[in-house]
């Protein structure tokens, strides 16, 4: 597995674990095994605007394909900051991870 796609694996399982495979916004309900197929992983932050392109759990919230739309929805969709409130984290703590993240 490549060093990108094994950076991906551990955010998305991170988040998912700490999520309990739930949407974490609607609370879908997923499970391990189906985890990767009816949940994502979604960046609350954009990637290009973190330190170290953001792959850490403070900055990242399990949602299903539908919260997950309205997520990417900049105008109709949840904010950055009710996004980080469900995971009970911001983006000063995001920045602080991701810059320790190497």
């Amino acid at each position: 597995m490549s060093q990108k796609k094994e950076i991906r694996k551990r955010f998305r399982d991170a988040c998912f674990m700490r999520d309990k495979y739930c949407c974490a916004k609607c609370g879908f309900k997923s499970s391990k095994e189906c985890a990767e197929i009816e949940l994502d992983a979604h960046h609350i932050t954009s990637r290009k605007e973190m330190p170290n392109g953001g792959y850490v759990p403070e900055n990242g919230i399990s949602l299903c394909a539908e919260c997950h739309i309205k997520a990417e929805a900049s105008s109709l969709g949840y904010s950055a900051k009710e996004l980080y409130d469900i995971i009970n984290s911001n983006y000063v703590k995001a920045i602080k991870a991701s810059q320790k993240y190497q």
